[in-house]
């Protein structure tokens, strides 16, 4: 059964911010050279690695509870105009753009796509740790791609991105942390309640837990986000 667009979206969000964590990276942008030449309108990047020179825009994207609308075919016209004008213009300013429909089922072309995008920035790229940076970015998006076979499994990254957005930021050092978190071991979170931890597994320099919660159901966290919010019973 496949996700919400609004869902797939987020966790698509997630999957391109644990693929770009190691550089500087802006996201939701308007560039003032990204402007549409027809329109003179400024247009959306949704990241932008400023770093490596790589962007992604996001297609199709949808707010949680609204309708899909089919385009017309004066809208498709247009959309392809502002697909065409992106890519010219982050070419000129140097940024590869990867164009993400988030409205779709296919999702191995896009991991394809990102990867073949990386190893082409890695081969073109010099300076101090690219290389392995480049490296280390492609093996967690082909950790990420290996788990996302099919169109539900993106919701595991849908509540990562989620939990992502509880995170307060503060200037105080992040306690590290220090407990091991294993299949059946009982816990309590700040948010969620007492529940049981399902799975915990190695995900992107990360550990996965998938918790039942009695209250809320089951829940996808990131044990690095969790830290100071979860402990065992």
């Amino acid at each position: 059964m496949s996700l919400p667009i609004w869902l797939q979206t987020n966790a698509w969000r997630e999957i391109f911010t644990r693929t770009f964590e190691q550089w500087q990276t802006q996201t939701n942008v308007y560039p003032e050279w990204l402007v549409n030449p027809d329109t003179n309108r400024r247009l959306k990047l949704d990241f932008l690695c400023l770093t490596i020179g790589m962007a992604v825009r996001f297609e199709g994207v949808q707010r949680k509870g609204q309708k899909v609308a089919r385009l017309s075919l004066e809208e498709e016209d247009l959309k392809r105009d502002r697909d065409q004008a992106r890519i010219d213009q982050c070419q000129k300013q140097g940024f590869d753009l990867l164009l993400v429909d988030v409205s779709t089922d296919e999702i191995k072309p896009v991991f394809r796509q990102l990867d073949m995008m990386l190893s082409l920035l890695g081969q073109r790229l010099t300076g101090p740790n690219i290389k392995a940076e480049i490296k280390q970015a492609r093996a967690t998006s082909a950790g990420m791609g290996r788990r996302v076979k099919i169109n539900s499994d993106l919701k595991m990254y849908a509540d990562l991105w989620q939990d992502r957005q509880y995170q307060i930021p503060t200037a105080e050092v992040k306690p590290e942390q220090t407990t091991t978190f294993t299949a059946g071991m009982d816990v309590e979170h700040t948010v969620f309640g007492l529940g049981t931890v399902v799975s915990a597994e190695e995900s992107g320099g990360d550990i996965v837990l998938a918790i039942d919660f009695l209250d809320v159901g089951r829940k996808t966290l990131a044990a690095s986000f969790v830290v100071d919010k979860l402990k065992p019973l």
